[in-house]
């Protein structure tokens, strides 16, 4: 395998994980950056410099620390003290982006097929539960293709919704609609949107790293995976934007999208962002419910549907309500650990082992 292939291998694999069914919706970016205007565009500038940066270092250091575990990796970052309360933090998140998952579906299924939501949330838990239960992780591995496709559909209706005259009004319009904002300055939104992801990136990251030889491939992969999530990201923000005035009460906006370009991509859209909230949903629980079972097949078992059920009723809050309220605050939490890495790389390195 060539080295120019290892390197779109890695940038894939970074933009399959971070820009998935949450950012592929639309609510995330009407909340980050569209709330904010033109300014937007200076925050998904930030975010974009961050993304590459963390994207690279994250996995060199993989490859240089060998860590077993993830909670090695969040005490070199954050030192014996922080470090572990990150890493148990980082299973909460992911307890909490398994709820965001589970309201999505609601979300969707609403919005599309003009069903209440409680059906659509109630089917994907029980497929949900029924899926890690059995542990399918193989039919997981190749569902998990969903995520490349949804973010070439959400960049296709994002791009191709792009009106230059509604562009051209969307600056007043936006003030006028006084929408939600996850951060009270456009600055700082380009900040928490990149560390929000931070706590359940850095593990996947430094394992993505970790099984790799080349320093440059790491780096160069990590760095490009940044740079195409957030021209993705750029796109759907055009399309959104373009659009404010009639999406801006839409649970999922890029679906509204998609059904302005023809119903036929509404349904596919509509199919392949279940699909990929499905496996995101999966990989959550089962990561949390391995996590706290301690390798236990009773106590996994008890815990997952537990767990299920607390997913269930969290996500009978309104999908957008849930990432204005959780994802800002998780971001702000993020920007300490984002701290760490750069006190890493640029003033302690600390010990790296080989």
């Amino acid at each position: 395998m060539n080295n120019l292939f290892k390197i779109f291998i890695l940038a894939g694999a970074f933009v399959s994980f971070i820009l998935g069914a949450g950012t592929a919706t639309g609510q995330e970016i009407m909340q980050f950056f569209v709330s904010f205007g033109y300014w937007g565009i200076a925050a998904i500038l930030i975010a974009a410099v961050l993304h590459m940066w963390f994207g690279a270092y994250a996995m060199d250091v993989g490859l240089r620390l060998k860590a077993r575990d993830s909670q090695e990796v969040f005490n070199y970052f954050c030192g014996k003290y922080l470090g572990p309360f990150f890493y148990w933090f980082s299973q909460l998140f992911m307890l909490i982006v398994f709820v965001v998952m589970i309201s999505g579906a609601g979300a969707t299924v609403s919005e599309h097929f003009e069903v209440g939501d409680v059906a659509g949330r109630a089917l994907m838990a029980i497929v949900v539960l029924i899926t890690a239960l059995l542990r399918l992780e193989t039919m997981i591995k190749v569902l998990g293709i969903a995520g490349p496709i949804i973010i070439i559909i959400a960049v296709i209706v994002g791009a191709g919704n792009f009106d230059a005259s509604g562009f051209e009004q969307a600056g007043a319009i936006v003030e006028q609609l006084q929408l939600s904002t996850a951060t009270t300055h456009w600055w700082q939104a380009g900040f928490v949107y990149s560390s929000f992801v931070l706590l359940i990136a850095v593990p996947f990251l430094t394992n993505l790293g970790k099984g790799e030889k080349s320093r440059k491939n790491v780096i160069i992969g990590g760095s490009l995976g940044g740079l195409i999530m957030l021209i993705g990201v750029f796109a759907i923000y055009v399309g959104l934007l373009s659009n404010v005035e009639q999406l801006h009460t839409k649970e999922i906006p890029t679906l509204f999208l998609a059904q302005q370009i023809s119903p036929v991509l509404a349904f596919i859209f509509t199919m392949i962002l279940l699909i990929a909230i499905y496996t995101t949903a999966v990989g959550m629980l089962w990561t949390v419910s391995t996590q706290f079972s301690k390798g236990d097949p009773k106590k996994y078992r008890i815990i997952t549907i537990a767990l299920t059920i607390l997913g269930f009723f969290g996500g009978l809050l309104p999908f957008g309500k849930i990432i204005d309220l959780v994802y800002p605050i998780v971001g702000y939490i993020g920007l300490i650990l984002m701290a760490g890495m750069f006190y890493r790389q640029f003033i302690n390195k600390g010990q790296l082992k080989k």
